[in-house]
């Protein structure tokens, strides 16, 4: 009796998770190679001994490296979410749609270094992959809906450009910090281009 007890309850254990935030940390391991390494760095060895998880629970939940590194290249698409898609949610003007885009460039919310090499690594390994591809595809049309709340799809199209550009300006010019003045200047003119219709904008000049 007292074996089939311990039997049972063996059975119990093995059909619980051990390690319910397994799953998170491997995913987050495998970014934190990439940014470090490059995309070329991801192995399930070297991710494994970065999440500090046994090798064979890789492929338990990942069973191929390519689907590992997808899923880990999906979760980037919430970076919007506080970079700039929150705060534009509660911008009321113009000026603080320029606040918010500054702060998403240079600001409080901007991504690090480490974070724009990661997003570098997706967009060069994307124009080799169709898989990867179609994450950036999806991060981007992320951000164009969201810019799309505040600006007239041509305009939300030049900032999304311009966002990037100056990310990629900060990580080629690491010591070189950007101008506050200049990048203001430069989302100001395109947030103040003529919008007739835009529902944002209309709301704007009615509360004027």
């Amino acid at each position: 009796m007292y074996a089939l007890a311990q039997t049972w309850e063996k059975k119990m254990r093995r059909g619980k998770p051990n390690d319910p935030g397994r799953r998170a940390r491997i995913l987050q391991a495998t970014l934190d190679v990439i940014r470090a390494g490059g995309m070329e760095a991801a192995s399930y060895r070297g991710i494994a001994a970065h999440a500090g998880v046994p090798l064979g629970s890789m492929t338990y939940y990942f069973p191929t490296l390519e689907g590992l590194i997808l899923s880990a290249l999906d979760t980037t698409r919430s970076d919007l979410e506080p970079r700039y898609a929150d705060p534009l949610r509660e911008a009321q003007t113009r000026d603080d749609v320029v606040d918010v885009l500054v702060d998403a460039t240079i600001g409080a919310t901007s991504p690090t270094l480490d974070d724009i090499r990661l997003y570098a690594e997706i967009r060069h390994y994307g124009a080799r992959n169709p898989k990867v591809a179609d994450v950036l595809q999806a991060v981007e049309d992320d951000s164009l809906v969201t810019l799309h709340r505040v600006l007239p799809n041509s305009t939300a199209l030049a900032i999304n450009a311009l966002l990037w550009g100056w990310w990629s300006h900060r990580l080629a010019h690491p010591d070189t910090a950007l101008d506050e003045l200049t990048v203001r200047q430069a989302f100001e003119a395109l947030v103040n281009l003529p919008a007739p219709g835009h529902p944002f904008h209309e709301k704007e000049q009615n509360n004027a």
